[in-house]
């Protein structure tokens, strides 16, 4: 039979009310009574209700996260460090996974409201108002990881790659190794941090250094290793004078891009250098690739989200710290 709070009082000798204020954390109890109920609970291993409890302090320990592609490599190791945090902080740590469907994501955001979570991390993509809508329904801290919107306008604490300014980066230095011939194959032209932010990086570095950008240089489509086969497939077909360097929006579509050259006979980085984003395949790709490692990020994001409880009103736009990384798929041109 399991324990209540009940046995609890009877055994520590003091009331039913004594007990559940030491279970909730109260701090109108005296220590004697606290350590008398905490020798009780243990001796008689007494586990608390969780969904009593939860309704009762208007705490769940849990913490969700809502993320649209969970089987993206950047996106587990996000969800690692987020998930070693929320044990550090005595949480768990609930993961959702709404494969780039915003209907699928505000289903799952209205189930999330029924479940009283303590905080929410939204890895959104595309933020149209519908979810904005949703998310400004929650009364638990909530963060926008990896997106903002595109007004600059910071209605939730935002934290994110610092997409432009770490393209732009990679950009200069291919420059100063010497390209002038520089393409660019990114993702999602409607994903604003990850997509817009990214190009516009490698174009003010190109039009700062007066170099010329053919449109056929330029190719839009998924953060994935196909669309980094197609897109470096059409700029290869499309162009009499080919780049010599490569940026690309993702490792993901770096990996791509190498594996296209090699099918075609072409060298990385003898003929073309590329550069990736992301530091996500390091360990499981046969070529080490030059890319732009974003730092600490899940634990940034829960350093924020705990913030938030003790200063709900405060909301800002925060980059995480980058590096960018010179390997093997990148060589000076001569």
């Amino acid at each position: 039979m399991a324990v209540t709070i009940a046995d609890i009082a009877a055994d520590a000798k003091v009331s039913v009310p004594t007990v559940s204020r030491v279970i909730n954390g109260a701090e109108t109890v005296s220590e004697e009574l606290r350590e008398r109920v905490i020798r009780s609970v243990e001796k008689l291993n007494y586990k608390p209700n969780a969904a009593a409890r939860s309704l009762i302090t208007k705490r769940s320990d849990v913490i969700a996260v809502v993320e649209a592609d969970i089987t993206n490599p950047v996106t587990a190791r996000i969800l690692w460090e987020i998930d070693a945090c929320c044990m550090k902080n005595n949480k768990i740590m609930l993961t959702c996974n709404y494969d780039y469907s915003n209907e699928k994501a505000i289903f799952l955001l209205d189930k999330l409201l029924e479940r009283n979570v303590d905080g929410l991390i939204f890895m959104g993509v595309c933020l149209d108002e519908a979810l904005l809508a949703k998310l400004r329904e929650f009364s638990c801290p909530v963060i926008l990881a990896q997106q903002g919107t595109e007004s600059g306008e910071c209605e939730f604490t935002t934290v994110t790659d610092d997409s432009y300014h770490a393209t732009r980066d990679v950009t200069d230095f291919l420059i100063q190794e010497g390209h002038q011939r520089i393409a660019y194959i990114g993702g999602d032209a409607n994903d604003y941090t990850n997509g817009k932010l990214r190009l516009q990086g490698y174009l003010d570095a190109m039009k700062a250094s007066y170099l010329e950008v053919p449109l056929s240089y330029i190719r839009q489509e998924q953060f994935s290793i196909d669309s980094g086969w197609q897109g470096m497939r059409e700029i290869y077909e499309n162009n009499l004078k080919l780049p010599t360097a490569v940026v690309c929006g993702s490792d993901l579509i770096a990996v791509g891009a190498v594996r296209f050259l090699k099918s075609v006979g072409l060298s990385v980085p003898g003929d073309i250098s590329i550069f990736g984003f992301d530091d996500s395949v390091s360990d499981i790709f046969e070529l080490p690739l030059s890319t732009v490692r974003s730092c600490r990020r899940g634990e940034i994001l829960c350093e924020q989200l705990f913030k938030k409880r003790d200063n709900p009103e405060k909301k800002e736009w925060i980059y995480y710290p980058y590096q960018v990384l010179r390997r093997n798929s990148t060589r000076r041109f001569q």
